[in-house]
């Protein structure tokens, strides 16, 4: 039997996939989307830690005037300057701890898709990170962050999926740090690569399969991944201390 806070990250499982339901209750497809973005953003506003930031449909920008595609949720945190004049926001990769594309049902096509925008990401910059020079490397933050997240609320199987991911980067070769963190079908399965785990792994260190490891969910494990998701958000708050970012590179490309 799950425990009291097992049980807890099971009902929430549950309020979505609930939540999900009512939100396809529209005529506009446009809008079912946005809705579930919604769902997904206040999820997270209710889990992570107070010195994260959860913001919809924005765009992550870096050096080089590089900018990513449209992403569905973002997650920054408070070391960061902020760009919110217009609704979108927009956030220089190197204060980002998570980019999630979120899907309806996550098939072939939804999931090619996901994992494109995800690569989209801009590399960060060691000329803006700068952190304790007692602590942790540079490139193995930018390694590590931001973590790269598909959420979808239905699915095809678990192995169908792994099937995908893997004829993805064969024909898409990507770099390491894109490759997501976790890809979860709600009360169904998880889907992880942890890039800090892979040993002497760099941005070059190819895909592969082995690399993944895989859960199907019981009744009783449902809310296992939503769980997994917040906990690997918060190891990020490891690298805030110590740190700051230098927005010198920016600021010189700009003017």
């Amino acid at each position: 039997m799950p425990t009291s806070l097992g049980q807890y990250f099971n009902g929430v499982a549950d309020l979505i996939h609930s939540r999900s339901t009512i939100a396809s209750d529209s005529s506009q497809r446009g809008d079912i989307g946005t809705n579930r973005e919604v769902i997904c953003r206040d999820f997270f506003k209710k889990h992570i830690p107070a010195r994260f930031s959860v913001n919809t449909g924005g765009d992550i920008f870096g050096l080089g005037d590089a900018r990513s595609g449209q992403i569905d949720v973002i997650i920054g945190h408070d070391m960061s300057m902020n760009f919110t004049e217009n609704d979108r926001i927009r956030c220089p990769v190197e204060s980002v701890t998570a980019a999630i594309s979120v899907k309806t049902s996550l098939d072939k096509h939804s999931l090619f898709d996901a994992l494109s925008n995800l690569a989209s990401v801009p590399q960060g910059s060691e000329e803006v990170v700068n952190l304790s020079p007692l602590g942790k490397k540079k490139s193995d933050y930018l390694l590590t962050w931001p973590a790269g997240i598909v959420f979808a609320y239905d699915g095809v199987r678990v192995e169908t999926c792994l099937d995908h991911v893997a004829t993805f980067y064969a024909e898409n070769p990507v770099p390491f740090n894109r490759i997501p963190r976790a890809i979860v079908v709600n009360r169904k399965y998880l889907l992880t690569v942890c890039q800090y785990s892979v040993p002497n792994a760099t941005t070059a260190t190819p895909f592969d399969r082995s690399q993944v490891r895989g859960a199907t969910m019981l009744d009783g494990t449902r809310g296992s991944p939503l769980m997994w998701i917040m906990n690997e958000i918060s190891k990020g708050l490891t690298w805030l201390d110590g740190m700051w970012l230098d927005y010198e590179p920016y600021y010189n490309e700009a003017f």
